[in-house]
């Protein structure tokens, strides 16, 4: 990977990217999820998806670096009894049930900057 040309996208424009195209959040929800305005993810988006696209079409490596983040412990949310709880970043197994009811119908929950 070290001899191959780089594309570089920010760690804010790999949020975004992850947020619409992964999670499938519209652009309003991606603002709000990362406190930002729409035509700052609409253009974090077109930017990361040209990186992308060029990275594909030419053999190029991607490098993600730079931008404002915090690294947050995971959250879960039960969507039987509506629990939330974070899991340590350090587990060595993600939870599986609900430490509350012991539903397995959990789902990972992604905050927002005002929830840190």
């Amino acid at each position: 990977m070290r001899g191959l040309e780089q594309v570089v996208i920010s760690v804010d424009e790999l949020e975004a990217l992850r947020l619409s195209d992964y999670v499938g959040l519209n652009q309003e929800d991606v603002a709000q999820e990362m406190n930002v305005s729409r035509p700052t993810v609409t253009r974090m988006l077109a930017k990361a998806h040209k990186a992308v696209a060029e990275a594909l079409v030419y053999g190029k490596a991607i490098k993600i670096e730079g931008g404002d983040y915090l690294v947050a412990h995971p959250r879960f949310v039960c969507q039987q009894c509506q629990h939330t709880w974070d899991e340590p970043t350090d587990a060595t197994t993600t939870t599986r049930t609900c430490p509350q009811c012991h539903s397995s119908a959990i789902r990972r929950h992604f905050r927002s900057r005002a929830e840190f």
